[in-house]
């Protein structure tokens, strides 16, 4: 078993790889390493993705539990 390491892209690239695959596949592909090393500016942007993500995954939840109905 290896330890997989990854270089965030700068923050441009990173940007532009997001905009091409989407919040989803963008986070899928950073979840697989160990470690990572990269620019300060392109670590805040995939922490802010996460984030995002997270409050999608809450949001989505919220909205199922709200439009559940109970019958006697």
């Amino acid at each position: 078993m290896g330890f997989n390491k990854c270089h965030l892209p700068d923050i441009q690239d990173l940007i532009n790889l997001y905009n091409e695959i989407g919040l989803e596949n963008f986070l899928n592909q950073f979840s697989k390493y160990d470690a990572m090393t990269g620019s300060t500016e392109s670590f805040k942007f995939l922490d802010e993705k996460k984030k995002e993500y997270g409050l999608q995954q809450i949001s989505l939840v919220d909205k199922g539990e709200n439009n559940q109905t109970t019958t006697s």
